[in-house]
C-alpha cells in the first residue's frame, strides 16, 4: 500500500530511503520506505511498492542497521553572538578543566581581535567555589592587554582593568538601564557587566570580526547543528549583535546553509526591522523570519533571572528587563504588525510577569493565534501552567538548565524546593500545552539526543540523580519536543517535524533508535546522516 502525491512526476523519483522509518505522525506511524521528488516527500509505503517507482536515475537509500526519524528542529539558539564568539578561547569547565586551568588557556592566548584577549563560555556556578573571573583575577593574567569573557549564559562578560579603560569606564559610571556594572563590598568596579546594556558599553570597543568572517562562522555553526542531526534552527534575537543589518545579512545567507534557518528578530532591533519593510515571514524555505523576540529577565544560573523570592544566600532576587506597561506595549506592537512573540523568561517573577503582559496585550484573543511563546520557562509553577494553557501559550524549556546545573540549583542558587520546578514538561503536556526543548546554543551545544534522555529520565550530571521524577516524561513525548512540536513553535509544521507525503525531505539517519534503547544510553545514539530537502548535507 502506498500514499503517493498526485503530483509526483512520472520519470520517477529522484531519490528512496528504506528501512525502519519513524515518521513522528500520529496516523501512521511507522513506515518501511518513503520517495523524495523535487526535495519533498512524494510517496510513503512498503519497501516493494516504493521501489517500484523507481527509475535508473533514482538514488536509493537504504538504512539496514539504523534507523530514519524527521530530522530535528532547534526552536531557539543563537546564531549572532555565537558566530563572534566561535573562535575565541574556550573557558568552559565541562570537560574537567579547572580555574586555574581556564587561567592558563587565557595567558597563553594570542590575540583575537587587535590587541584583545576573548574568551567565552566560563560559567561560575559549574566551578568548585563558584570562583569569578573578576577584574582583579583577569588583571593577574594581563594589566596591559585588554581582556573579556563571556559568560556561558551570554547574560554576563567580565573585563580586566585595560579593558575598562579602553572602554572608559570609570569608577563613578553609573548603570545603564536593564544592565549592571558590578562592584566588589568597597563599591570599587569588579569587571563583571551584568546584561547587554552594560556588555554593550564593552562591545563597542572590542574590534570587531569583518563581517566576511562573521558569516563563514554561522555557516560553519549551521553545518555544525546538522551534524547533530537539525535540519531546522531557529535563531533567537538576530538584530542583537551587531545591529538590524543582521536581518539582511541572514536573508541573504541562505545559499550557503545545510539547514533550514527560521529566526526571530529582537525587540532593540525591530522598529529598524520593519522600517525598513521586513514582514512576517519574509524570506524562503531555506531561511524566513518568522517571529520578535523579547527578553524580560536575566539568567537563573547566573542570578540574575527575576524570582519571586530571594536567590539562595543572597539578598536579591533579580530584576525585570521591562516594566509592566512597557512589555505590553512591546507584545501590542509586535501583533498589531502580525508578529509570533518569544518572551524569554527565566525567574518566576519574570514568568508571572511574561503571563500578565500577554494577558492585558491579548484582550481577550488566544495567543495561538500567533503560537506566543515563553522561551526557557524554567521555574514554572503549576499556576503558570494553568493560566498558559488557558491564554494559548507555550513553552519551550532549556532543558540542559537541568542536565548542567541541577546540582547548582538545588545545592547553591534556589535551593531543593523550588529546584523542583525547573523544567515542568509532563506538567506542561498534561495541560495539553504543545512543548519544545532547546539549547540555547552555546549555553549548551546542540545535543537533541541529550535533550530527549534528560525529558525521559531527569537526570543531573554531577550527581546522577534525578530531580523531580515526577515532570519525565516517555520516548515518543520527548522526541516531540525536538520534531512536530518543535516546527509548530516555528511555523513550519506544514513542511517539516514529521514524515508526511507533500512534507519536506528532512531526514535523520540514527544508528539505534531512541525508543528501543535504555533511557539512560540514549544520548550515546549517533547521527549516521542528515538529508535537508532529500540532500545529504552530513554523513558520518
Amino acid at each position: 500500500m502506498t500514499d503517493s502525491s498526485p503530483d509526483r512526476r512520472s520519470s520517477g523519483p529522484d531519490l528512496i530511503v528504506t528501512g525502519r522509518i519513524r515518521t513522528m505522525d500520529a496516523d501512521r506511524p511507522e513506515a518501511e520506505a518513503i520517495a523524495v521528488t523535487g526535495g519533498r516527500i512524494t510517496a510513503i509505503g512498503t519497501t516493494d511498492a516504493i521501489r517500484a517507482l523507481a527509475t535508473a536515475d533514482t538514488e536509493v537509500l537504504t538504512v539496514t542497521d539504523g534507523v530514519v526519524y524527521p530530522g530535528f528542529v532547534e526552536p531557539h539558539m543563537h546564531y549572532w553572538a555565537s558566530a563572534m564568539q566561535l573562535d575565541w578561547v574556550d573557558c568552559s569547565t565541562r570537560d574537567g578543566a579547572t580555574f586555574d586551568d581556564v587561567l592558563a588557556r587565557l595567558r597563553e592566548a594570542q590575540p583575537a581581535q587587535g590587541d584583545w584577549v576573548l574568551g567565552r563560555l566560563y560559567d561560575p556556578a559549574l566551578v568548585d567555589g563558584e570562583r569569578e573571573l573578576t577584574r582583579d583575577v583577569l588583571d593577574e593574567v594581563s594589566p596591559d592587554r585588554p581582556i573579556m569573557v563571556m559568560n556561558a549564559s551570554l547574560h554576563f562578560a567580565y573585563v580586566n582593568s585595560a579593558a575598562l579603560a579602553a572602554a572608559g569606564i570609570s569608577e563613578d559610571v553609573e548603570n545603564p538601564e536593564g544592565g549592571t556594572f558590578g562592584r566588589d563590598d568597597s563599591g570599587r568596579l569588579n569587571g563583571s557587566l551584568g546584561e547587554v546594556p552594560a556588555m554593550m558599553a564593552m562591545m563597542r570597543v572590542v574590534p570587531p570580526l569583518s563581517q566576511e568572517r562573521l558569516l563563514d562562522n554561522i555557516v560553519r555553526i549551521n553545518q555544525h547543528a546538522a551534524e547533530r542531526g537539525y535540519t531546522r534552527t531557529h535563531d533567537a534575537g538576530t538584530g542583537l549583535t551587531i545591529g538590524p543589518q543582521e536581518v539582511d545579512l541572514l536573508l541573504q545567507l541562505a545559499p550557503r546553509l545545510a539547514g533550514r534557518v527560521t529566526f526571530a528578530v529582537h525587540d532593540y532591533a525591530m522598529d529598524a526591522a520593519i522600517a525598513n519593510g521586513l514582514t512576517p515571514f519574509t524570506g524562503d524555505d531555506m531561511c524566513r523570519a518568522i517571529a520578535w523576540k523579547i527578553i524580560s529577565d536575566g539568567s537563573n544560573q547566573g542570578r540574575s533571572g527575576f524570582q519571586r523570592e530571594n536567590y539562595q544566600g543572597r539578598d536579591f532576587r533579580g530584576a525585570p528587563n521591562y516594566d509592566h506597561a512597557a512589555l505590553v506595549d512591546r507584545i501590542r506592537t509586535a501583533h498589531a504588525h502580525g508578529w509570533q512573540v518569544m518572551v524569554h523568561a527565566n525567574g518566576d517573577a519574570a514568568i508571572d510577569e511574561t503571563i500578565d503582559a500577554y494577558e492585558q496585550a491579548l484582550d481577550g484573543r488566544s495567543g495561538m493565534d500567533h503560537r506566543d511563546r515563553i522561551e526557557h520557562c524554567s521555574f514554572a509553577h503549576a499556576e503558570h501552567l494553568d493560566r498558559m494553557a488557558a491564554l494559548g501559550l507555550s513553552p519551550s524549556f532549556l532543558i540542559g538548565h537541568l542536565y548542567y546545573w541541577g546540582d547548582a540549583f538545588e545545592e547553591r542558587i534556589v535551593g531543593a524546593e523550588k529546584a523542583q520546578l525547573l523544567d515542568p514538561v509532563a506538567g506542561a503536556r498534561r495541560r495539553g500545552l504543545r512543548v519544545s526543548t532547546h539549547s540555547d546554543y552555546t549555553v549548551t551545544d546542540f545535543e537533541p539526543l541529550r535533550e530527549v534522555q534528560t525529558q525521559v529520565t531527569r537526570i543531573r550530571r554531577g550527581s546522577g540523580l534525578p530531580l523531580n521524577a515526577a515532570e519525565a516524561v516517555d520516548v515518543h513525548t520527548a522526541l516531540k519536543a525536538k520534531t512536530v512540536d518543535a516546527a509548530w513553535q516555528v511555523h513550519a509544521d506544514d513542511t517539516t517535524g514529521t514524515i508526511e507525503v507533500g512534507k519536506f525531505a528532512d531526514l535523520v539517519v540514527l544508528d539505534a533508535d531512541p525508543a528501543e534503547v535504555d533511557p539512560s544510553t540514549i544520548a550515546d545514539i549517533t547521527v549516521q546522516r542528515t538529508i535537508v530537502g532529500g540532500r545529504t548535507v552530513y554523513q558520518a
